[in-house]
């Protein structure tokens, strides 16, 4: 069993993101009354540039991600919530002065398509329990769909102490590609002051949720956040390489700042920055047998984030 701080596939960028519509409710619980029997909608896209860094066994990398995301959720019956989300990662990776990794031919793309289906019980204003199956496929180009599927669920329950402060713990339970995973991750909305607040990052961001962010409000529709989490990923290579079916792990420490600006009641802009620190690639063959780690450089990235809710 491998325990993670945080996971950076669709997987949980999803499962957390309907977990952290509980945030809304810890500041107006009067809400949730108002939103009984509507259907709503999320939606967002992430553009990321990651700056191309050194390797410890020679060579660079860089990788230009896309991130979207679309949710939709219903009250189905009185104190019931169900909803679907899907996702797709897009990862566009160019080395340079590197022919392979680990006996592994590098690859040039990585696509995370994932699909949740969260069910959350609210047996009152205080109380909010989650559970959340989901689906993924992650896989670089030439990865066979049966071999680069994973699947697991999330659990979770939330409690708000005042309309200032909600409190959430839950845990995950995954199978990811031949390695099966337990991680607990928090959730938190503390509104400090009218000004201030802690929280989870962003979660439509290039980091994701379940890592913890410090947000100043100057204005009504600014905010300005700075922020962490630690995020792994697992792929599965081309059936075709030297090392056929093999599996690819990326992991690091991600610091960002970011900039966002509410443009009206349904859309919001956010650019934002950062840092990725003490960075791995990992490689395993076709059983998990790992055949290699290489880590990489302090990476700086940038994007944007154009996300929208009706």
């Amino acid at each position: 069993m491998t325990i993670k701080k945080g996971v950076t596939t669709s997987i949980l960028v999803m499962t957390v993101l309907f977990a952290m519509q509980v945030s809304c409710y810890a500041q107006a619980p009067e809400s949730v009354q108002k939103l009984k029997n509507q259907i709503r909608y999320r939606f967002s896209y992430t553009p990321v540039y990651q700056f191309e860094t050194d390797m410890d066994n020679n060579g660079q990398f860089g990788v230009q991600r896309h991130l979207i995301r679309f949710d939709v959720s219903r009250s189905i019956v009185p104190k019931w919530t169900a909803g679907l989300g899907v996702s797709l990662d897009y990862e566009r990776w160019q080395f340079s002065n590197i022919a392979g990794l680990h006996s592994v031919d590098i690859w040039d793309e990585i696509i995370r398509p994932g699909i949740s289906v969260p069910i959350f019980y609210t047996p009152s204003q205080k109380w909010r329990f989650g559970l959340i199956p989901s689906l993924t496929y992650a896989g670089a180009t030439g990865a066979e769909t049966d071999k680069a599927l994973s699947y697991g669920g999330v659990i979770s329950g939330t409690y708000v102490f005042t309309p200032d402060l909600m409190i959430g713990i839950g845990a995950g339970l995954f199978e990811r590609l031949d390695q099966f995973e337990m991680f607990p991750y928090l959730v938190v909305n503390w509104k400090v002051n009218e000004q201030f607040r802690i929280t989870n990052p962003f979660t439509a961001g290039p980091v994701g949720p379940a890592g913890l962010e410090l947000v100043y409000s100057p204005l009504s529709d600014i905010e300005i956040g700075v922020g962490g989490a630690y995020r792994s990923y697992r792929f599965r290579l081309d059936d075709s390489s030297l090392v056929a079916d093999g599996i690819g792990e990326v992991d690091f420490w991600a610091t960002f700042f970011r900039v966002g600006w509410k443009l009206n009641r349904t859309y919001r802009f956010d650019i934002n920055g950062g840092l990725l620190l003490d960075g791995n690639i990992t490689i395993e063959d076709s059983d998990s047998e790992k055949l290699g780690k290489s880590a990489f450089d302090t990476a700086p990235f940038i994007g944007m984030t154009l996300q929208g809710r009706f």
